[in-house]
């Protein structure tokens, strides 16, 4: 039985949306930048693995635009998440939740979306700062998992995919 999913991949700039996307893949399809703002259009990968094949969709990053281009940005990644069957939310440790985060987590409410949070770069970063975070946003959202992972190293997103089969749903592949 062939089952499919479409999942966003959201989050501020420079969080390591491309770089998670192209982890999950195992090559590059998405442009990886230290410079903000690299992603201006959705970005369409396509996993399968057996009888399940994963839509992810890499979006531009959230953020206050100040330009046309921003606002189309903006409008491309909330526009994302109102086609999606899951959503997975980027971030990095810190120990509060960010304006941007908690817009994206009250559009993620909104859609009555599950949701994954994801902590990147945890290669650069103490374990207690992830400890951190993650009480932080347990306090925001009901995610249905929190996975530290370091999209650079491939850290963790084994797991990611193995908590992402449960968003496949029964029929038939889109793509070849």
């Amino acid at each position: 039985m062939k089952r499919t999913s479409f999942i966003a991949i959201v989050g501020r700039p420079n969080v390591g949306k491309s770089t998670l996307l192209n982890a999950i893949l195992g090559e590059k399809v998405a442009i990886v930048s230290k410079k903000p703002q690299t992603t201006r259009n959705r970005i369409t990968g396509i996993h399968t693995v057996g009888e399940d094949q994963y839509v992810f969709l890499d979006t531009p990053g959230m953020h206050k635009p100040r330009t046309k281009l921003g606002d189309f940005m903006v409008k491309t990644a909330n526009e994302t998440l109102g086609g999606v069957d899951a959503a997975i939310l980027v971030v990095e440790a810190r120990e509060e939740v960010g304006d941007i985060e908690a817009a994206l987590i009250s559009r993620i409410k909104a859609d009555k979306l599950p949701a994954v949070l994801v902590i990147n770069k945890t290669d650069t970063v103490r374990p207690v700062n992830i400890a951190k975070t993650i009480a932080a946003y347990a306090e925001a959202y009901d995610f249905d998992a929190v996975i530290p992972i370091s999209a650079k190293t491939g850290d963790g997103v084994e797991q990611l995919l193995k908590i992402c089969e449960k968003y496949a749903v029964e029929g038939p592949f889109l793509f070849d």
